[in-house]
């Protein structure tokens, strides 16, 4: 359970030293030693220590003095001190001083490794609390300085006070589903569940038995019953992303759901009722969905009671900074890791990138410079070579799935022929070699129309 924590091991006497770490090697603990509190600190400081067992009395100092040291440091690190008969006391008094506790010498090791397995134990918990935090915290993204996204959040706080469907729409990694998760929370029925699914995930088989539920030996491999994301919803708010995605044979029993408010299990016949608050999100243009035959015109309809649109992170450049320090705190307390400072030159980096991939690629990029960045610095100098290049530099190869990295590809490519050609479109189709109307098509379904008029201004 606690294989990944690393535990430091202080002892002037060499035998002590190799025992302990044969012991906690032997539960799987990574283990660091060191036979005095210099060489202490240089692994402290270079390493993400989780744990510091320490000899009270050493050569010319002692356990406390490092104690005192590391509580000043990092006052997360647990320390136990390791002592003789002849000095409890001292150990005692450590604990006073922020020691989690303290280990006889003489005593049965299984008493330290418990004692190290306890403070792992509560350490882990409260880094599960403060992530429970960080994510119900997520809402708090919207807290925006963008006059757009403060008339969304308006538009949602009202909107959560009724019963209507609401579809929201936007590029991928905007956040709708974080958009989804405020109106659940301004709800009546924020008490209760906030089901998302993901359609795009699923089969139109899988999906309808994620949905729907289905009953025991209704398919192979339906060794049970299984209750679907409509009844697990019972009371509060289903979150449908990617609502396009859905076959239409699927989208026909959707919206006979929405009508009749009840569902039936897969290979069941009996009708059970549901009450939820349907909130369905897509990165397509709907009005080309539905003129391509993909999307029900009437399916539409039913879900659209109030549309929603998401401006791209390109829109609200006020707010990229926030969400810079907002992952960076998210992801120290993932990966145990402490950044005290970003340079200038990467934070204007950060600021001013134009990412296509939105406020997840932000957060993709911010989680990759932690895990990379040795020490509590990041730096250009050390992390420009992971930051994702800019649009000279072509495409990165870092989106989540092909038909992401072909769609963000197909954009900037049209883009940069629209940009070479002033914004004249009849020069633009014929060097792409497509017609004048299948380019609108496409500037419509990537939402360009009003980047190219700033071109022409």
């Amino acid at each position: 359970m606690f294989a990944d924590y690393k535990i430091l091991i202080v002892d002037d006497e060499a035998d002590y030293r190799e025992m302990f770490s044969l012991i906690l090697e032997e539960k799987g603990y990574y283990v660091y030693m060191a036979s005095c509190i210099i060489e202490a600190k240089e692994i402290v400081k270079n390493h993400k220590i989780d744990m510091v067992v320490t000899d009270l009395i050493m050569k010319n100092e002692t356990g406390i003095e490092l104690l005192h040291w590391i509580k000043d440091y990092d006052s997360d690190i647990g320390v136990i001190i390791v002592t003789a008969y002849g000095t409890v006391e001292t150990a005692v008094q450590a604990i006073q001083d922020g020691a989690y506790n303290y280990f006889i010498k003489s005593n049965d090791p299984e008493t330290l490794l418990l004692d190290i397995e306890r403070f792992l134990q509560l350490k882990q918990l409260k880094l599960e609390n403060n992530l429970l935090k960080i994510q119900n915290k997520e809402v708090s993204m919207l807290e925006s300085n963008n006059s757009d996204m403060q008339n969304i959040l308006d538009i949602c706080k009202k909107v959560a006070k009724s019963k209507i469907s609401v579809l929201i729409l936007g590029e991928s990694g905007v956040g709708k589903e974080i958009i989804a998760r405020y109106i659940h929370e301004k709800s009546e029925r924020s008490s209760f569940p906030f089901v998302p699914v993901n359609c795009q995930e699923y089969s139109e088989g899988v999906l309808e038995s994620e949905l729907f539920g289905h009953e025991k030996g209704s398919f192979t491999g339906a060794i049970k019953q299984k209750i679907g994301k409509f009844e697990e919803a019972s009371l509060g708010t289903l979150f449908l992303d990617e609502i396009a995605d859905v076959s239409i044979n699927t989208q026909v029993k959707l919206l006979r759901v929405l009508e009749d408010k009840k569902i039936e299990r897969v290979g069941g016949n009996k009708k059970l009722d549901v009450n939820i608050r349907l909130i369905s999100a897509t990165n397509k243009n709907t009005y080309e969905a539905v003129k391509s035959g993909i999307l029900r015109e009437d399916f539409l309809y039913r879900i659209n009671g109030i549309i929603i649109h998401v401006p791209p992170l390109r829109e609200r450049p006020e707010d990229i900074e926030s969400f810079i320090y907002f992952f960076v705190k998210k992801f120290e307390m993932e990966l145990k890791k402490k950044i005290e400072f970003i340079d200038e030159e990467t934070m204007n980096f950060l600021k001013n990138y134009h990412y296509p991939g939105n406020i997840r690629e932000l957060k993709n990029i911010i989680e990759r410079l932690i895990v990379l960045t040795e020490g509590s610095v990041i730096s250009f100098k050390n992390a420009k070579r992971y930051l994702k290049p800019t649009e000279e530099d072509g495409i990165s190869p870092s989106y989540e799935n092909l038909r992401d990295a072909r769609n963000q590809f197909e954009m900037e490519f049209i883009r940069s022929k629209i940009k070479e050609y002033k914004g004249n479109l009849s020069k633009t189709a014929a060097a792409l070699e497509i017609s004048k109307r299948q380019l609108n098509n496409k500037i419509l379904e990537y939402n360009l129309r009003e980047w190219i008029k700033s071109l022409k201004e």
